[in-house]
């Protein structure tokens, strides 16, 4: 039988990519600063990073975050809260950064119009000569600048916003809907 009836399932496997993150206790994935119950708490910082710096070795793909715990942690309710709550957070994330994105585009626009504004109000006051020629040149020495500074500086902000919020964007999408799985482990109880 030749290879051309059979699904292709191998490559969808080499596409996912498996982060594993190795913690002693929740405090390694929740502030240990906050006394919230872990559905609520926020993440730690240092966790989010980890996750960040492994994602960014890996980026293609769909991804397995593999937490490795201590067996004293295993709590189906528990595993099901901290998976809901990071699933959550990173949504969460996600969608501010897509936001904050959204946002520095529309102050972009902004600074297009204003550009086109005082260079379309230059333009006229030179054409129908409303004002002096000593009011237009001292205009000019205002609008003009003004104008081509809110156009291309907007211009920026639309088509070129910043690469961090739209890396961070990225990851936190792909990390919200990455699988969680919890692998525990014995402690090592043998001395050296």
């Amino acid at each position: 039988m030749s290879d051309l009836g059979k699904p292709r399932t191998d490559l969808r496997i080499k596409k996912i990519k498996q982060i594993s993150i190795a913690i002693d206790t929740w405090d390694d994935v929740f502030s240990d600063f906050d006394p919230r119950p872990i559905k609520d708490r926020m993440l730690s910082e240092d966790f989010i990073v980890e996750l960040k710096k492994r994602y960014r070795e890996t980026k293609k793909g769909d991804f397995v975050i593999e937490i490795l715990a201590p067996v004293d942690l295993c709590n189906p309710n528990t595993e099901r809260s901290v998976i809901q709550r990071l699933k959550r957070d990173f949504k969460h994330r996600s969608l501010q950064k897509r936001k904050e994105l959204s946002k520095l585009r529309r102050r972009g626009t902004v600074f297009v119009l204003f550009g086109i504004f005082f260079l379309t109000a230059l333009t006229l006051l030179t054409y129908y000569k409303v004002v002096s020629k000593l009011a237009i040149e001292i205009l000019g020495i205002i609008f003009m600048p003004l104008g081509w500074f809110g156009i291309w500086e907007g211009f920026s902000k639309i088509v070129d916003p910043s690469r961090v919020s739209i890396q961070e964007e990225i990851i936190f999408d792909k990390l919200s809907r990455a699988v969680i799985k919890f692998h525990y482990i014995e402690e090592d109880l043998a001395t050296d």
